[in-house]
């Protein structure tokens, strides 16, 4: 695996996150920036997950 030096910053907060994904789908960026891009990606949605309402079982928080 290719070893960057990346300096994309990390979405901090789901706004940012979810702007980063669109400009990450939206733009054609090299291999370098594109890795970079989705790494950041990547960790945001780590450190910050969110539980998407598909995700959601009715009923299940009454157990």
């Amino acid at each position: 695996m290719a070893d960057f030096d990346c300096d994309i910053p990390i979405p901090s907060n789901p706004q940012e996150l979810d702007q980063a994904v669109q400009v990450y789908k939206d733009r054609d960026f090299d291999e370098k920036e594109l890795f970079c891009r989705w790494q950041a990606i990547r960790d945001a949605s780590l450190e910050h997950p969110r539980q998407l309402e598909a995700d959601h079982i009715p009923g299940d928080d009454s157990y």
